[in-house]
């Protein structure tokens, strides 16, 4: 038996975007899986039989027995999806979803059409319990295996040291707070995007530009990491962080940044459980950070040590890897 997993190529795609996937494989690969990358195509402008062509050639190493991972999404059509599946079923290989991002709960969809394709899969890898119960609840019933963290890989040269700012990163179309935000002032790493090249970001945020995934790490030199996404139109972003392990803490944590979060979030859970910072119900509460001790941010950071370690040496893929390995 031999182990596989995805890996989605896709070269015109920040760096930021693509780590997580990045750092499963290498972490996998590691662990003697070997990475099938599926070069991202726009696949709705051809048909079915270049379509079934490519994921044949992707394929073609794989064998009766053998155990596919799939990172998902890959962004690719609905057709894709289903038709990559049922040429792993007929090769007759067992078959484990990892999801990274689950569309149907963090957009409003009349066709939820991805809850099909993860119940044809024999294993589900997902972020938190109640990512697995929400989706039991839209009709899910295969098999779950929980990973609350991903991993992220990269050298961190100086952990970060005591004080009061906030640092944000990440996509800032999830949270166009950001537009008018009038708290506690905010360094804001990211890419600007092309519909914001015309917002002017208020007086309390203080844009610091874009880096890459690596170099952030050093990119934070001091204070908390603040994870706040917002609900507007037919988006559900803040509503979504109640089941989503964010890449973004992995990345704060790395740096050793003591987290900031919604109280209701997945992620809120994990810095109660393991004492790593603190969590507000509204940003209008996030004045308190104002109210922490050096002695308490010295303790938050003791916390995040071991854990950061564990993120940097790719622990929690290793142990949903043993996971699989026992089924």
């Amino acid at each position: 038996m031999t182990n596989y997993i995805t890996q989605t190529i896709e070269p015109w795609m920040p760096q930021g975007a693509l780590k997580a996937k990045s750092d499963y494989a290498k972490i996998a690969a590691d662990f003697n899986w070997h990475t099938i990358p599926l070069e991202r195509y726009n696949d709705k402008r051809f048909d079915d039989v270049v379509r079934q062509k490519k994921i044949h050639s992707w394929l073609s190493k794989i064998k009766p027995g053998d155990h596919v991972i799939h990172q998902f999404p890959t962004y690719m059509s609905a057709d894709f999806e289903h038709m990559f599946l049922k040429t792993l079923k007929e090769t007759n290989v067992h078959t484990t979803i990892l999801i990274h991002d689950i569309e149907p709960l963090r957009l409003i969809k009349n066709d939820p059409w991805e809850l099909g394709v993860l119940n044809s899969y024999d294993t589900l890898i997902v972020h938190s319990q109640a990512m697995y119960d929400e989706l039991v609840h839209l009709g899910i019933h295969t098999s779950a295996i929980i990973q609350p963290f991903f991993d992220y890989l990269g050298s961190v040269t100086e952990n970060a040291y005591f004080s009061h700012k906030i640092n944000f990163a990440g996509t800032f179309q999830k949270s166009p707070w950001l537009k008018d935000y009038a708290g506690p002032q905010i360094s804001l790493f990211g890419s600007k995007p092309k519909k914001w090249a015309g917002v002017e970001f208020p007086g309390s945020v203080d844009y610091c530009g874009n880096f890459d995934p690596v170099n952030i790490l050093n990119g934070f030199h001091d204070g908390f990491g603040l994870l706040w996404d917002s609900d507007f139109e037919d988006k559900t972003y803040q509503t979504y962080t109640k089941f989503n392990a964010p890449h973004k803490a992995s990345l704060y944590l790395r740096a050793g940044l003591p987290l900031i979060a919604w109280h209701k979030s997945a992620i809120g859970h994990l810095i109660k459980e393991y004492n790593i910072g603190f969590v507000i119900d509204s940003l209008d509460q996030i004045e308190e950070v104002f109210e922490v001790s050096q002695v308490k941010y010295a303790t938050w950071q003791k916390n995040i040590t071991p854990l950061a370690e564990q993120l940097q040496n790719g622990y929690f893929t290793q142990q949903t890897l043993q996971k699989l390995e026992k089924l």
